[in-house]
């Protein structure tokens, strides 16, 4: 079969004039001119029939109709760099640096990474974690941030990877020995939580319609993953993104105080790099992670 394509120089300019908006910067990466560039753009619209951009002052636009075309052509030129470097050099390792909070990473992304190991054997994931008060030190040092929150960054992309919500749990021996019969009776007992996630606990009494007292019972935590771990030591109850206690609820270390209600939450978001060497295999990641959701059955408390 024929394949009738543009020329690949035209592919590539196209891809990084979009992807700057600016022809001059696109010019700057593939150490062409200015006037090359707009040269092999035309080139493209000629050959495609309809124009690409519009032509600005400041830059250059995708026209609408050109978006979806930029997608899949850039998503095509990653393909073809990554099968290239893999058929170049077939035994050597890629490395991955991955950061997210400690959370996510005991609880959430290390249960998983098995996962993306079988997918990308050649693909070791550096990873390491951040507090959230020092964040924003880990942009220079990462391809790809895992927080539950949303993020932005020149040259990235930040995916919404899943939906999540907070449910209130506690140790099988707690929950025995308490006999916790309401949603009131919660307030009768100390109530984990995390710092900087305070709010939490009187927004799940809001919405249960329960009245809170001017101040909970319980102590702070730096983490979440403490507040969950101490409410497996028998301290109280916490309340956790259902993603981090999926694998704890699995094996009867922690149960649902009540199936309901369950707040909403914030769901875990993932920003990673769209240029230069490790952006195919940042957004391989990143597509991986958006296929590991939590399961809809919820097992009864």
């Amino acid at each position: 079969m024929t394949r009738r394509l543009p020329p690949l120089k035209a592919l590539r300019a196209f891809e990084a004039a979009a992807r700057h908006a600016n022809f001059t910067a696109a010019a700057d990466e593939l150490s062409i001119t200015h006037s090359a560039v707009s040269q092999q753009i035309r080139l493209l619209e000629d050959y495609l029939g309809q124009p690409l951009f519009a032509r600005e002052a400041r830059g250059a636009t995708l026209l609408p109709h050109a978006r979806d075309y930029f997608a899949e052509v850039q998503a095509s030129l990653d393909r073809i760099a990554s099968a290239t470097a893999a058929l170049k050099s077939p035994h050597q390792r890629a490395s991955l640096r991955v950061c997210t909070t400690p959370s996510l990473a005991m609880k959430w992304l290390i249960p998983r990474l098995a996962g993306f190991q079988a997918l990308a054997p050649q693909t070791d994931v550096q990873l390491s974690t951040l507090g959230r008060q020092f964040f924003d030190q880990a942009e220079a040092g990462s391809d790809v941030l895992i927080r539950r929150i949303p993020m932005q960054r020149p040259d990235h992309t930040c995916v919404r990877c899943l939906d999540d919500h907070l449910v209130a749990v506690a140790s099988p021996r707690f929950i025995e020995r308490h006999r916790i019969a309401s949603m009131a009776d919660c307030l009768g007992h100390p109530l984990l939580q995390a710092a900087g996630e305070v709010e939490n606990w009187p927004r799940w009494f809001e919405l249960a319609g329960v009245r809170v007292p001017p101040q909970l019972p319980g102590p702070v935590f730096d983490h979440q993953f403490l507040c969950m771990q101490a409410a497996m030591n028998d301290l109280g109850l916490a309340l956790a993104p259902w993603c981090l206690l999926e694998e704890d609820i699995r094996a009867d270390r922690l149960r649902l105080v009540f199936p309901e209600p369950r707040l909403p939450a914030s769901g875990v978001y993932a920003l990673y790099r769209t240029e230069g060497p490790v952006a195919a295999l940042a957004r391989q990641f990143v597509d991986w992670l958006g296929t590991q959701h939590w399961s809809a059955a919820h097992p009864t408390p």
